[in-house]
């Protein structure tokens, strides 16, 4: 693997990080593994470390999928599923980035190339339903109110939590009409100007460096072009390797349910553990106040509804692929669950 293509910041052998404070998929909560608090109104996204284990830990802050110059051309590509029976009228998709340094209070991000994909773009025969590589489809950016950190206290090293990477969410517009299946999204973002580069934060889940079921790539777009797995190769370098996802929401209405119902895909939203064996809990980095949990098959058949909980028992349940749809009062939002 060529790892000068992840164009990423890696944290040098002797800084650490960590984190105890289960909050989502990008934030991990108002204070830092070293004890130190978040300006007001902001949480940390602090690189993780395996529950229990203090001498490893993630060592990459951002990955590249920006453009910045002819010969720093990359893009990023995740995957999302649309339920059996299901109709999504998509109208935007939120990325998070940041720019290392960047002291302004307007958003750096002025451009967003998204194009949507039948099937892993990385694989011959993929097909594009929506989008290219070249519109820009940025609609709008604003604060996320999250500041980008190294792990503080793990492995040994202290790394002293910081504001230089304020992450920014930057929406595309992004209409368009889906059938059921599942896609990838292939997208780059750029800086107003170019030169000044940033990053894109991989999703973050508190107590893990990493789920299973991550799969996210990055292209790069300089002739010859190559795809490459993301992976957070880890800290201490002999630390074993894990996979990547990234952070993104998808808005959209849908008729699965024969009532038009706007909802969210929000891959922030993590199931944990995925693959599950008995029980999961869900990371809920929004926090929002979730009434109920529906669970449906790969058939769009919903299987079983629980009320919000801090853990859901599903030990019964067949093995396979399932679709969450996880309700609260004012937003519905959906993600995906393996069952062991």
């Amino acid at each position: 693997m060529n790892k000068k293509l992840f164009f990423a910041i890696i944290l040098s052998a002797n800084f650490t990080m960590a984190q105890t404070y289960s909050n989502g998929g990008l934030s991990t909560g108002a204070t830092a593994n070293v004890g130190t608090a978040a300006p007001t109104g902001y949480t940390w996204s602090e690189a993780q470390n395996n529950t229990g284990n203090t001498t490893e830990s993630n060592t990459t802050a951002g990955l590249g999928g920006l453009f910045i110059s002819a010969t720093s051309n990359l893009f990023l590509a995740d995957d999302f599923t649309i339920p059996p029976g299901a109709s999504w009228q998509i109208s935007s998709i939120d990325f998070f980035a940041y720019q290392t340094g960047y002291a302004g209070v307007t958003n750096p991000f002025t451009t967003a190339r998204v194009n949507i994909y039948s099937s892993d773009p990385s694989v011959a025969g993929a097909v594009s339903v929506f989008g290219d590589d070249t519109t820009n489809r940025y609609a709008s950016g604003a604060d996320s109110n999250m500041y980008r950190i190294f792990n503080s206290a793990v492995p040994s090293t202290v790394s002293p939590p910081g504001t230089t990477r304020k992450i920014w969410r930057v929406r595309a517009n992004t209409v368009v009409s889906l059938n059921p299946g599942t896609y990838w999204i292939k997208y780059q973002l750029q800086n107003a100007t170019p030169a000044n580069g940033g990053f894109l934060p991989p999703v973050t889940i508190p107590g893990t460096r990493g789920l299973a079921t991550f799969n996210a790539k990055q292209y790069n777009a300089v002739v010859p072009t190559t795809w490459t797995s993301l992976i957070d190769d880890g800290n201490p370098t002999t630390a074993p390797d894990y996979t990547v996802d990234m952070p993104f929401i998808i808005t959209f209405t849908s008729t699965s349910l024969g009532t038009d119902e706007v909802m969210q895909y929000d891959n922030r939203i993590q199931v944990y553990p995925n693959p599950v064996k008995e029980t999961f809990k869900i990371s809920n980095p929004e926090k929002i106040k979730i009434s109920t949990v529906d669970i449906m098959d790969a058939s769009g058949k919903l299987v079983r509804t629980m009320k919000g909980a801090d853990e859901y028992q599903v030990s019964d349940l067949p093995k396979g692929n399932y679709i969450l749809v996880i309700k609260s009062d004012g937003l519905t939002k959906i993600t995906k669950l393996l069952k062991q």
